[in-house]
């Protein structure tokens, strides 16, 4: 039995010689006000120090706001914290033990080195705190020590009641005050001194976009108010005496450019007073404690109005639930009725479009005929080449205009044909042509611009647009008796091609743009207007839109066809 127990010791001995101790893992807290990761980069260098100094004990670091800290002390989750003074006073009945205080390299100072910034925007008209009542006013937090209560403590010795400020506590990172005031969001905001230097060397901010209002004397950066003591390196309930000493040596250790990084613990008198006048860490006992003897001491009131608050918020849940569903509904009805209705409108435009071409077309077939008849007569009646041609020329445009006509009824109550390629700038240039001689007649100047290019579209049906304008045009002239100019211009844009005709013949009457797409639009001066509406139902049968408006002393028309139909 002895050799027994002489082999288990041996090889409990091999196996503590063959596996090392594990390590004691310690958690650090650390305030990150710019954001978790900013705060990452700039602590790790302690955490990297501690590890490699410390090599029998593990340091890890969680970077949170100033509320998640609270939560984590409250909680004891945390066994050291590196935050601000106030903080740290606001803290100490969660047995925090300050170990080193932190010396700023752009201050060298302990007891020196926290103050905050009043910031405005650079071309704001604010220069003075009073002017600066009714202004939205931006803070992280209403017990961030740089980020509010120190600018907020100079505001008030300055005579400023913050109760006329309209201040908003956005929650952290404090970057984001600083957009929000560089973007107008906010008209000032209250940041820890030397953020917005740190920022700007980032390259996230232009310093000379902003202005800092009750500027002190110069120091490494601009601020609003005194400077008062740093960071702290605190233990939260750590009792290994002999830990506290060597985390301690080895921060006293840490330089930065042969400059020591930490110092020793400094008083905090005027960070308590400060915090006195705010009425902020007096109470002795801790409000979770009050918090717990009322909710022991009236538990039974308390849990029955529970019981009735849960069970009217059940009811306005149901309630809010049925009042959802039933708007939901009516909301569908009522979009269901309007589509229906939209779509009886248009078969109704649609029907008395198709009924007034057929009718037009039946009436004015006899007529063409005739003249065409006349024309082909005179032709071979007259022996002159002059009266020959002429007479051929009314051929051709009796037969154009049937040609036409077949269009309107085929467009009314037929599919479109299918789009071609074909040059705009051409089909421009012809109708210019073919409308001279009557613009030549009423004194008429016509101006063509025209880019070269494709467009694939249905040519016919962009003829028949175009023409009805033009004609529109000239008839106006025709009816003042008065010359004037008239452009057509064609453009390639990036989603397709612009028309645009546009004259100075004293433009239309409202009610024609007002009615157009709706109902069918009276005339120029007077009429039907059939030919504005075939052309507004032609362009949106071709994927584009057509619009009229009246401009300086005449009319301009648009007409947008997409690339692709």
């Amino acid at each position: 039995m002895r050799h027994f127990f002489q082999g288990v010791s041996l090889l409990l001995a091999g196996l503590v010689l063959c596996f090392p101790l594990r390590a004691d893992d310690y958690r650090i807290g650390f305030l990150a006000y710019r954001g978790e990761a900013r705060a990452a980069a700039e602590w790790q260098p302690v955490l990297d120090s501690l590890n490699r100094a410390l090599p029998a004990h593990r340091f890890t670091g969680v970077f949170l706001t100033q509320q998640q800290l609270n939560d984590e002390l409250t909680q004891g989750a945390l066994d050291f914290v590196v935050t601000n003074p106030a903080h740290y006073v606001l803290n100490r009945s969660q047995g925090l033990n300050w170990l080193a205080s932190y010396l700023d390299p752009r201050f060298g100072s302990a007891r020196e080195s926290v103050a905050s910034a009043l910031l405005v925007r650079a071309g704001s008209d604010i220069s003075t705190v009073h002017q600066l009542a009714g202004q939205r006013v931006g803070a992280v937090h209403e017990q961030a020590f740089g980020g509010y209560l120190l600018a907020a403590e100079q505001l008030r010795r300055q005579g400023v009641g913050l109760s006329a400020l309209n201040l908003q506590f956005r929650g952290y990172p404090v970057d984001a005050l600083i957009y929000l005031l560089r973007d107008g969001a906010l008209d000032a905001a209250m940041v820890p001194a030397c953020t917005l230097e740190q920022m700007a060397e980032e390259g996230l901010v232009n310093t000379g976009d902003f202005r800092v209002l009750m500027l002190q004397a110069s120091s490494p950066c601009v601020r609003s108010t005194p400077l008062y003591p740093g960071w702290s390196f605190a233990a939260v309930n750590v009792t290994d005496e002999q830990l506290l000493r060597d985390i301690t040596q080895t921060l006293l250790s840490l330089q930065h450019n042969q400059q020591a990084l930490w110092g020793a613990p400094i008083r905090l008198d005027e960070v308590e007073q400060l915090l006195r006048g705010w009425q902020l860490g007096q109470s002795s006992e801790p409000p979770w404690h009050t918090l717990r003897h009322v909710l022991l001491g009236y538990w039974q009131w308390l849990a029955g109005l529970m019981l009735i608050l849960l069970v009217i918020a059940l009811h306005h849940v149901r309630v809010t639930r049925l009042l959802i569903k039933r708007t939901d509904e009516r909301d569908r009805l009522h979009r269901l009725i309007q589509s229906r209705e939209q779509e009886l409108a248009r078969a109704r435009q649609a029907t008395l479009l198709g009924e007034m071409a057929t009718g037009l077309a039946h009436e004015l077939n006899q007529p063409l005929s005739a003249i065409q008849a006349y024309a082909q007569a005179g032709e071979l009646m007259t022996a002159e080449q002059n009266s020959r041609e002429v007479f051929n020329h009314i051929v051709e445009e009796t037969e154009r205009g049937a040609d036409i006509i077949r269009r309107f009824r085929q467009w009314a109550s037929q599919p479109l044909p299918g789009p071609e390629a074909f040059a705009p700038d051409a089909l421009c240039r012809e109708l210019a042509e073919r409308i001279t001689p009557r613009a030549g007649a009423a004194g008429v100047r016509i101006d063509i611009s025209a880019e070269p290019g494709q467009l694939l579209s249905v040519q016919p049906a962009v003829e028949q647009i175009l023409s009805n304008l033009l004609g529109n045009s000239l008839d106006a002239f025709e009816r003042r008796q008065q010359g004037g100019w008239l452009r057509l211009q064609a453009s390639a844009e990036e989603e397709g091609w612009k028309f645009v005709v546009q004259d100075n013949a004293g433009g239309v009457s409202p009610v024609v743009i007002e009615a157009l797409g709706h109902t069918l639009p009276a005339s120029r001066v007077h009429g039907m207007g059939i030919g504005l509406m075939v052309s507004y139902r032609l362009a949106r049968r071709l994927g584009g839109r057509l619009m009229l408006a009246n401009q300086g002393k005449g009319t301009r028309a648009e007409l947008f066809l997409p690339k692709e139909q």
